[in-house]
């Protein structure tokens, strides 16, 4: 009994123990749940962080209560604490987007205004000083040196602590300093050319130490930019070209530098916008005539540091390029030769062409070490490649005129289509191929064709035109040559081959039909205009000799030559239908003996158009004579064209 007794009075103690555990949980998590509520009135902007550590002490994890009712209600407990949990972390994301916000506007825009007002204020100071001869000129430029080394040493001392401020205030200081150098040399003159080129250089390096040194690309950008706003906040209005550029010359040089360390190209595109401001702001107001060495020396090198500039990270580090540094590239090249152009086109014309192939030739030069050192980089390669052709192909209508653009043009197609023949996987060449064939035919159509054609055949539109057939039939069997191979390597581009082909084939027959078709015109066209002269020519002798023609014989002299006219139209139409039917039955030959069903198909249209033009034209216009002419021909060569199918149907199935 005793031995029970004892069992069972443990029993209650545990159980009493066990419950006011429970009672100690709930407290416990309730007296966590205010402080949790009481940190979050009091901790302000570190709340998220101090609610984080809380929960880490508070919610740990208990082993469940050794009843079911103690689960139920721990579960409870713990469901309640979580939502309560989740309500409080949104409300304090909230609270931070809220100081990230006061943050960005207080600590970093304010700043940013801040260090931009003070420039301006200095060199508005150190102008308004000089219009009013407040203190001596040394005075003016000690003092833009002192502030600008006092806001070095003070974003020095606040980077590590607040990296953004410290950034615009270094920024602001370099830029300062930049506008005080300037100042001593050019309006001033209180140093020469050499010390002020050294003091630039030296303010240049500090800020291209301190940029990599934080790796900060706003602390060079402020600088840069403040270099680049100096010339223009403190202009005189005077025309000081060389110190200007050569100013411009050494902040491009940072750039370039930078370019070496760091893929920082919104740098590039400041310097480069920077650059071309200042440069078209000179320009318009003094540049003259008696300048341009000097204009073109600066504004060479300039391209040269923004082409390298845009470069020499990629292909030094080996890595793919990005639209940024492209566009760059694109734009220095093209804004580079328009302004050459415009200054040099009046006096050296002659020079441009040779201009724009060294320019192609520059582009070539980059375009085949970026294909070498990164050959992955092909958008890189794509701009480069249509730089290089696109200069070369502007060599050709600024050094030559007429016919003999579209004849370069064609040369220069032919030549991409070699080279992308033999490096099979370039078809970006293939493309810039097509295009400027493009161009040539287009001109051949819209421009070529209303060139002077008194004599037949011997013309330059003619010339043009069979050159444009012989350079078209070359790409046809140039491409033709690979695409077997392409098919079994390579079946993508078996398409591409293939189809070049057969345009280029389609093209080049083309332009025979309308080249032979202009020429027969021509020739017909001809006699009428000499018809038309002598019976001009019979009018004008009577009326000069004084022998007026009765009403008879003036309109049997009209007759005759109406009638002369009308057989000559009717023969140009005749023999027009004639040299299409001809034509057709070559092709549909050619296209048998050769097993090209696509070559027997363009001839049977071009057989069916001339047929329809012998039924529905010649057949009803044309004089009794002509029609028979029309009709017979065309009867004898349908009739042996049928024949001839008839006769070899066996071996022409064995050939198709």
């Amino acid at each position: 009994m005793e031995n029970s007794n004892d069992q069972n009075g443990e029993e209650i103690y545990g159980r009493i123990i066990t419950k006011l555990d429970e009672i100690r949980d709930v407290v416990e998590k309730q007296d966590q749940r205010i402080s949790l509520l009481e940190s979050r009135l009091s901790a302000g902007n570190n709340f998220s962080k101090s609610v984080q550590e809380k929960e880490d002490i508070a919610f740990v994890p208990t082993p469940p209560p050794p009843t079911g009712e103690g689960m139920q209600s721990g579960q409870q407990e713990s469901v309640e604490l979580k939502d309560e949990r989740i309500i409080l972390q949104e409300e304090g994301s909230v609270s931070e987007e809220r100081n990230n916000l006061e943050e960005n506007i207080g600590g970093k825009w304010f700043a940013r205004i801040g260090i931009t007002a003070l420039v301006l204020g200095v060199s508005f100071l150190l102008k308004y000083a000089f219009d009013n001869n407040w203190i001596g000129e040394t005075g003016r430029v000690l003092i833009g040196i002192m502030i600008g080394l006092f806001l070095l040493a003070l974003g020095e001392k606040y980077i590590r602590k607040y990296f953004g401020y410290g950034q615009i205030i270094t920024g602001g200081g370099i830029a300062i300093l930049y506008l005080s150098i300037f100042a001593a040399f050019d309006f001033y003159s209180l140093v020469g050319p050499i010390v002020s080129f050294f003091g630039m250089i030296l303010v240049t390096a500090t800020g291209i130490i301190l940029s990599l040194r934080y790796n900060a690309i706003s602390l060079m950008i402020v600088s840069i930019l403040g270099g680049f706003a100096t010339p223009l906040l403190i202009s005189t209005g005077q025309n000081n070209q060389f110190s200007l550029f050569f100013y411009i010359l050494i902040l491009d040089v940072a750039v370039l530098v930078i370019s070496f360390f760091r893929k920082w190209r919104e740098l590039n595109f400041v310097g480069f916008i920077g650059t071309g401001i200042l440069f078209f702001v000179w320009v318009v107001n003094f540049y003259t005539q008696a300048q341009l060495g000097s204009t073109m020396f600066f504004l060479t090198l300039f391209f040269v540091i923004y082409t390298v500039s845009a470069l020499i990270y990629n292909i030094v580090r080996q890595e793919k390029s990005a639209e940024v540094e492209q566009i760059l590239v694109l734009l220095s090249g093209t804004i580079y030769f328009i302004t050459s152009y415009s200054l040099m086109n009046e006096d050296y014309h002659s020079f441009m062409g040779f201009f724009a192939l060294i320019l192609g030739i520059y582009y070539f030069l980059w375009a085949y070490l970026v294909k070498y050192v990164t050959p992955e980089d092909r958008t890189l390669y794509g701009f480069l490649a249509f730089l290089t052709i696109g200069f070369v192909t502007l060599v050709i209508p600024i050094q030559f005129h007429g016919v003999a653009i579209t004849s370069g043009w064609l040369i220069e197609v032919i030549l991409l289509f070699f080279i992308a023949v033999k490096n099979k996987e370039q078809v970006i060449i293939k493309f810039f191929g097509l295009l400027i064939f493009g161009l040539a035919i287009f001109r051949i159509f819209m421009i070529d064709v209303f060139s002077s054609s008194h004599s037949v055949l011997a013309n330059k539109f003619f010339f043009t035109a069979l050159f444009a057939v012989v350079i078209s039939y070359a790409a046809a069997f140039l491409f033709s040559s690979i695409s077997n191979d392409e098919e079994t390597e390579n079946p993508k581009s078996y398409l591409a081959a293939k189809q070049i082909a057969i345009l280029m084939f389609i093209v080049a027959n083309f332009l025979t039909i309308f080249a032979g078709s202009r020429e027969i015109n021509n020739y017909y066209q001809n006699k009428i205009d000499q018809t038309q002269k002598e019976y001009q020519t019979i009018m004008e002798n009577a009326h000069t000799q004084g022998r007026a023609l009765d009403y008879s014989n003036n309109a049997s002299i009209a007759n005759y030559n109406l009638t002369k006219i009308s057989s000559l139209r009717s023969k140009n139409s005749v023999v027009l239908s004639i040299f299409w039917l001809l034509y057709g039955i070559v092709l549909v030959a050619v296209g048998m003996m050769r097993g090209r069903k696509g070559v027997r198909v363009g001839g049977l249209i071009l057989l069916f158009l001339a047929i329809l033009k012998l039924f529905f034209v010649d057949l009803w216009s044309l004089g009794t004579l002509y029609r028979i002419i029309s009709s017979m021909t065309l009867g004898v060569i349908l009739l042996g064209i049928s024949f001839a199918y008839n006769r070899y149907k066996d071996k022409i199935k064995e050939i198709i």
